[in-house]
């Protein structure tokens, strides 16, 4: 079980923020004007917020019954990995080798981590 929701709340997680972005490339703004606060953020941002608060409130409820040793390095790695992933095939952003390097020595890490 704590797999599938680690699973839900990575998916969360890297979806908000890639939601939040390219809405975020397309318009947001902050802004004061007379006294008066205004913010201009596209539907694809609340919608990248909306799924990174639920993830967080995942999260909280995995902090609650999970070791911190061993959630905080497996969820980092995972999510690190995926929004990796993420950027490079949404937002095509060069994957060099020692981002690649890093990638593996997080995994390794996981595996190294999860035997018993």
């Amino acid at each position: 079980m704590f797999i599938i929701i680690l699973a839900i709340y990575a998916v969360l997680s890297v979806g908000g923020l890639t939601l939040f972005k390219l809405g975020a490339q397309r318009a947001l703004s902050v802004g004061v004007a007379g006294g008066i606060l205004s913010v201009n953020i596209s539907w694809l941002s609340l919608a990248g917020l909306a799924m990174y608060v639920c993830s967080f409130l995942i999260y909280m409820g995995l902090v609650s019954k999970i070791q911190l040793s061993y959630l905080t390095p497996i969820s980092t790695g995972v999510i690190y990995t995926l929004t990796l992933a993420a950027s490079m095939l949404i937002f095509h952003e060069p994957m060099s080798a020692m981002k690649l390097a890093g990638v593996l020595l997080v995994l390794c890490g996981i595996i190294l981590m999860n035997i018993k």
